[in-house]
């Protein structure tokens, strides 16, 4: 499922004039959103629990609604404003991608949460939002 989701991300990105970079960082070196240049370097050996697909529509979501005059490293938090705005956003494009004909009886968000292994801190986003 993460490789079709990938690339329905990339497909996106790509509509939306972002270019898509996937670097060989290092796994320190987290994923950035350069957005006054729709650039999103994607480091698949950034060392993080949650899914790359996440990561990536995380970052789609901050070139398309940010300042575009920041550049931004991958978050998980949800304490800025900025952050938990980002990752709302994250989860709603994902969702909408996953369950585009799965009614909501059928969505269960903690196999969400576990499918992309977001932290319990997103538990209450995802109990929200997967069912819009």
């Amino acid at each position: 499922m993460h490789e079709e989701l990938f690339e329905r991300l990339l497909y996106i990105a790509n509509q939306s004039g972002i270019t898509i970079t996937e670097i060989p960082g290092a796994t320190s070196d987290p994923d950035v959103a350069f957005c006054n240049r729709k650039i999103i370097n994607i480091n698949h050996n950034y060392e993080s629990h949650i899914s790359v697909a996440f990561r990536l529509a995380h970052e789609i979501s901050h070139i398309q609604f940010s300042n575009p005059s920041f550049l931004y490293t991958f978050s998980p938090y949800i304490k800025n404003r900025e952050e938990r705005e980002t990752n709302e956003r994250a989860i709603r494009i994902i969702a909408r991608l996953v369950y585009a004909d799965t009614p909501n009886e059928y969505r269960n968000w903690s196999d969400f949460m576990t499918e992309f292994n977001l932290p319990s801190w997103f538990e209450p986003l995802v109990k929200n939002l997967i069912y819009e």
